[in-house]
């Protein structure tokens, strides 16, 4: 998926995040997006969790060394992908690292076997028919702690010479607030709302 709509699907991860775990701090590092790595509270300690997103399904992570790289650093993964191959609505599924790892190794030990261990490591949580070792691990879907769908809230401007009137959906004030966000660059918790009757 393109980096443009990484940074467009990043605030809706995070909104969903905070609304389960409290507050988040956004990690940056070399090569990673700012966002696409957070840290929250659960149970008492500090987690980390890396954001994957995929318009195809398939998420990837490198080995070096014997470490896979993003994934030995962090606790969680949070993944947005579609259902399936044909689906264009997309869901937020939440995984352990052990998980994670365990559907990984299996790639790569398919592909090592098979020859093909040079290859990347892309897997799916869904079954894609005739990828051979390559499609070891697909379908860990079921394995996520929990999913929910990814609703963005988002209106298109109207088209040149189009009518400006233009049917708005309900939002709620979190929606707002993420789409505020987004438009002025800022943290969500930086908005606030004041409603007048």
């Amino acid at each position: 998926m393109a980096k443009l709509m990484k940074q467009t699907i990043l605030p809706f991860v995070h909104e969903v995040l905070r609304r389960r775990y409290g507050q988040l701090t956004l990690l940056s590092g070399q090569g990673v997006t700012t966002g696409e790595r957070v840290e929250f509270e659960l149970d008492g300690n500090r987690v980390r969790c890396v954001i994957k997103v995929s318009s195809g399904g398939r998420i990837s992570f490198g080995k070096s060394e014997g470490k896979w790289s993003g994934l030995d650093a962090c606790d969680f993964v949070a993944m947005v992908a579609p259902t399936s191959l044909d689906d264009d609505d997309h869901i937020i599924s939440f995984f352990d690292q052990r998980t994670m790892k365990l559907v990984f190794d299996a790639n790569q030990a398919a592909q090592d076997e098979a020859g093909m261990g040079h290859l990347p490591n892309w897997v799916a949580p869904f079954h894609e028919e005739g990828r051979g070792p390559r499609g070891v691990g697909d379908g860990f879907g079921d394995k996520a702690l929990w999913s929910e769908p990814l609703i963005m809230a988002s209106t298109p401007a109207p088209r040149l010479g189009a009518s400006a009137t233009r049917t708005v959906r309900a939002l709620t004030i979190a929606e707002a607030k993420q789409g505020l966000a987004m438009t002025f660059g800022v943290d969500p918790d930086a908005i606030e709302i004041t409603i007048r009757g």
